[in-house]
């Protein structure tokens, strides 16, 4: 089966089924993901820890978060995901009765609800496949549904801001602001106020990865939504910010286990 991507056939929602022993290395995402291993057991880590997640077993990556994973052993392996975007999660806040629509918080432990588990593998099947628009639609609303009731904490989480985190978040819109464009670190390290040796230790403690590693895991994540959209290979890659097709076209295949160009035959 390999690695295969199947594009919202529910608007909101990709998946992702992996049968290979690719390892995907340190990454970001910029929508929720909820994953799961039909087989054998996966090793991952995440915001500086690291754990195996077992058949069974549920986890949720949110957007932004830098995080890698790899199976434990190189068969029996079925790694399960969901890309989710938050929207779609505002829209099932409010479907099950939230008043507070889109403040929610999902758990960044294992969840282990293996009612839950057994009911997200059986649709993720079905998203695989080729059931009608209704019969999915249902399980799709029914799944998301009873997750979010039971394991998404539908209130607003508040948190402490700290400074590190307004330079960080300073940083990552200036990214998304000029995804194309050259980025100089003596730019950046003006933009928020510190040395350029600040600037990247406080961005790996926050993030994990340096801000050119960063930027790069941006660059492929708009490089796929504009492929999704019909865009050509070429210019995903030139306005992404990547030098050329090839360019794309390592980097991509490093970071998705196949080639923009076999991507383009699942949408």
């Amino acid at each position: 089966m390999g690695i295969v991507y199947r594009t919202e056939r529910i608007h909101g929602i990709e998946v992702l089924s992996c049968t290979e022993p690719f390892e995907f290395r340190p990454h970001i995402h910029d929508r929720y993901v909820v994953w799961l291993n039909t087989g054998g057991s996966e090793h991952y880590r995440v915001c500086g820890t690291s754990d195996i997640l077992a058949p069974g077993s549920i986890s949720v990556i949110e957007p932004g978060t830098v995080h890698a994973n790899r199976p434990c052993e190189n068969t029996h392996r079925h790694l399960r995901s969901f890309y989710i975007e938050a929207e779609f999660f505002e829209k099932i806040c409010q479907q099950v009765g939230d008043q507070n629509a889109g403040q929610f918080h999902l758990s960044d432990k294992p969840l282990k609800d293996k009612h839950l588990w057994t009911q997200l593998a059986f649709l993720h099947g079905l998203m695989l496949g080729d059931v009608p628009e209704l019969e999915l639609n249902t399980q799709v609303i029914q799944v998301f549904g009873d997750f979010l009731r039971r394991h998404g904490h539908l209130k607003e989480v508040s948190r402490k801001v700290e400074v590190g985190d307004i330079r960080i978040n300073r940083i990552i819109e200036s990214f998304h602001d000029c995804i194309n464009e050259p980025a100089s670190l003596e730019t950046l390290a003006n933009l928020v106020g510190c040395t350029q040796y600040h600037l990247i230790r406080l961005f790996k403690e926050a993030k994990g990865m340096t801000p050119h590693a960063y930027l790069m895991q941006l660059r492929l994540e708009n490089a796929r939504r504009m492929l999704e959209k019909g865009a050509t290979i070429v210019d995903s890659a030139l306005d992404s910010g990547f030098s050329d097709q090839s360019h794309l076209t390592r980097a991509f295949r490093q970071r998705y286990g196949l080639t923009p160009g076999t991507y383009r035959k699942f949408l």
